[in-house]
């Protein structure tokens, strides 16, 4: 999966004209699963569509990127759910997208918006399954699953049966069998501790390799709770949430339980960030609101953090807007139901700034 960074990278390397096509090509879907499937008959009429509308000082231009568009998807297979493209005289550019997108197509600015969206929207999550003896961790996109690992409690036994199977009698024995017994369950004890120590640390590498900003523990409630006392304090306030969730159940189960939880978590996320732009941009702070503070902002270079409901009323214009924000090193959120709400009734976009004025 993208992420922000990929984008900023792409503004850098795609220039005008660019031809920007979004499509959905997810194999699963039952209108694509025809011989000629529905996602290569939008794409023939859209080009068509595109054709119809470029002007004659653009012609060669479009001709040159229409030609590598076709060549693109002469014998293209999909794997994935849906297919960034961007192609410009110079570089040809896919992000092949584990969510589904809409149909979109432009030609002239790259039309960023939708790749926005995904990135925002389907920000990758950790979970991590844990009981006494294993783990599996998994990095999901609220809707499918991008990559998974396992890991499993290993014991040294092999002196166990020797110690405790003896034919020994009497106090004694009895005793040292006792002795035994509980050096056993130390060892156990030190070994399960040792393995929540472990998953943790892997937990912390995974969530940073696969830039997973948000983490689920489920699987055995006391087991998760373990390796989230586990965690380094810098990390605890990236846990979700602790579910019950089987160590038995398929991933669409796992999903299915987790999803609730994340999304949920998101939005409070985004209804807690609208409020502290809002009341610090009212109280005279580092904060913008509206569209035309905020433009002012972005060419102050001023804007650390765009925030914009979704979907935006002028996508074209959010975009650019977007685009602004990047060049100079600010980033973006697009926040949704009633966090959007609450931005709509205070001019749909706000800012949070590096310095105020």
């Amino acid at each position: 999966m993208l992420h922000l960074e990929d984008v900023k990278e792409l503004i850098g390397e795609a220039g005008e004209p660019t031809l920007t096509l979004y499509v959905n090509i997810d194999p699963a879907l039952s209108e694509n699963q025809a011989g000629n499937p529905a996602w290569r008959i939008w794409l023939k009429n859209t080009l068509k569509q595109l054709d119809a509308r470029v002007k004659p000082k653009q012609r060669p231009m479009w001709e040159h990127l229409h030609q590598q568009a076709e060549a693109y998807f002469e014998h293209f297979q999909p794997d994935s759910k849906s297919l960034a493209l961007f192609i410009t005289p110079d570089t040809q550019i896919d992000y092949p997208l584990p969510v589904a997108v809409e149909n979109e197509s432009a030609f002239g600015k790259p039309l960023v918006t939708p790749l926005l969206w995904a990135i925002d929207e389907y920000e990758p999550y950790l979970i991590v399954m844990v009981d006494h003896e294993k783990a599996r961790f998994l990095v999901t996109y609220l809707g499918s699953v991008g990559y998974q690992e396992t890991a499993t409690l290993e014991l040294d036994t092999s002196d166990w049966a020797h110690k405790t199977s003896q034919n020994t009698s009497g106090a004694v024995d009895k005793m040292a069998q006792s002795n035994a017994r509980d050096d056993f369950e130390k060892r156990v004890e030190h070994f399960t501790e040792q393995f929540y120590r472990d998953i943790a640390h892997r937990a912390v590498k995974l969530a940073a390799e696969q830039k997973a900003r948000r983490i689920i523990l489920a699987g055995d409630e006391q087991a998760a709770h373990a390796v989230h006392d586990c965690l380094p304090e810098t990390m605890t306030s990236s846990v979700v949430a602790v579910l019950p969730i089987p160590m038995r159940a398929h991933l669409k189960e796992i999903l299915e339980h987790a999803a609730p939880a994340a999304l949920a978590f998101e939005r409070e996320e985004e209804i807690a960030l609208v409020n502290q732009i809002v009341d610090m941009a009212k109280a005279g702070g580092r904060a913008a609101l509206g569209r035309k503070a905020v433009t002012a902002a972005l060419n102050q270079h001023r804007v650390e953090l765009l925030v914009a409901s979704w979907p935006p009323a002028d996508g074209d214009k959010t975009a650019d807007l977007a685009l602004q924000a990047f060049a100079s090193g600010g980033q973006i959120e697009l926040v949704h139901g009633e966090a959007a709400d609450h931005l709509n009734d205070e001019g749909g976009l706000a800012a949070q700034l590096y310095y105020a004025l």
